[in-house]
């Protein structure tokens, strides 16, 4: 069984778990899940998975992990190699969308942080999430001091960049919209660079 959300190493124990658990979760949710029907799905055995993992959270979270940094990684990579700030923003914007309609069950896992991750794996998740934001505003950062950006407090930068696309994503994943994200692109983009640029930027 694979699942072609999931880029795991082929033949990887672990990969093969993680891959069958976001199926089952698909499926069923985490909470009605259970370790069997992951073992069932995966070929593995329980002790394989208690071994990896530990219970049934610990399944989640650690798929909750790979995903949350298959997902940063993507956005890195693309703001990273950007010549500009309105091309780091655009970029953003693109790969955000492009990585959600790639990977819609990932991404539905990702946005369902509340129920799938346990309160015990809550904080490393919160920090995990930190710490990515903290490298992406570092990318920014030579555009603040160049004054290309505006200087704003930390969570309204965040909300102006990825809030218009998340909620839009949230919204398609959910079945309420029939628009394709991606046709929205440019213009998310465009509203995100005018909510962030400098007046004489723009």
């Amino acid at each position: 069984m694979k699942n072609p959300e999931i880029s795991l190493e082929a033949g990887d124990r672990k990969a093969s778990i993680l891959a069958a658990a976001l199926v089952i979760f698909t499926e069923k949710g985490v909470e009605a899940a259970t370790v069997d029907d992951i073992r069932k799905k995966s070929g593995a055995s329980v002790g394989s998975i208690y071994h990896h993992f530990g219970a049934k959270d610990g399944i989640a979270a650690a798929l909750f992990a790979h995903t949350l940094e298959d997902y940063w990684g993507r956005l890195m990579v693309a703001v990273e190699s950007a010549a500009d700030a309105r091309a780091a923003i655009h970029a953003l914007v693109d790969t955000h969308i492009n990585w959600i309609v790639a990977k819609p069950d990932a991404a539905r896992f990702l946005f369902s942080r509340r129920q799938a991750v346990g309160a015990a794996h809550e904080q490393a998740v919160r920090q995990h999430t930190a710490e990515h934001f903290k490298r992406l505003l570092a990318v920014f950062k030579p555009w603040f001091k160049q004054g290309i950006l505006r200087q704003m407090p930390y969570e309204l930068y965040v909300a102006i960049l990825l809030g218009p696309a998340q909620e839009l994503s949230r919204h398609w994943l959910g079945g309420r919209i029939a628009l394709d994200p991606r046709d929205a692109i440019e213009d998310l983009s465009a509203a995100a660079w005018r909510g962030l640029a400098a007046e004489d930027c723009k």
